[in-house]
């Protein structure tokens, strides 16, 4: 009997935890994007990040695996044209531009793990963006305002951190005439 309550004990106990965990995830998940902002030119009104992930987007590409890859459990890619509701200005290669879209690099998978490094998208060698998890740990997306970034036939990646050998590659190249 004494078994069974400790056992019993132990489970209740790692059931908090789990909750506990989940939440301070969703907390960490929702404080890191409304903390990562884009300065505006209007009024000088900012968007943030979450802001530009509830935008209405074209679809470019997207990836068709249906079979998980990695420690990530890498599954597919999305690239999303996203047309802005007024001109920005954002610093890209060390100069101040205006621009008027943003596109939006979604891998799914997972579900993924929520680590004090950020989630880093590249494609090829290069940073497209530090991701942002959705609530359900299931998608990190990654804004970037540098369409030249997005190169045909580019390898995605994941990391957490930008240590480029752990990163964890997606099946599929970039294909920016895959939209459905």
């Amino acid at each position: 009997m004494h078994k069974r309550k400790n056992a019993a004990g132990r489970y209740l106990l790692k059931t908090i935890g789990t909750v506990i965990g989940l939440l301070l995830l969703v907390v960490a998940g929702n404080a890191r994007a409304l903390a990562q902002q884009v300065a505006g030119s209007v009024n000088n009104e900012e968007f943030t990040v979450a802001q530009l992930l509830k935008l209405p987007g074209k679809v470019l590409g997207e990836g068709k695996n249906t079979r998980p890859v990695g420690q990530f459990k890498l599954l597919k890619y999305r690239v999303e044209e996203v047309q802005l509701p007024r001109s920005i200005k954002v610093e890209l290669l060390g100069q101040k531009v205006e621009v008027d879209k943003a596109w939006r690099l979604t891998v799914t998978g997972g579900p993924f793990p929520v680590r004090a490094l950020p989630a880093v998208i590249w494609i090829d060698d290069q940073i497209v963006g530090y991701g942002v998890e959705n609530e359900l740990l299931s998608e990190i997306t990654a804004i970037t305002f540098d369409r030249s970034l997005l190169s045909e036939g580019g390898t995605i990646s994941l990391s957490y951190g930008e240590d480029k050998q752990s990163r964890v590659e997606l099946p599929e190249k970039l294909s920016l005439s895959s939209a459905r």
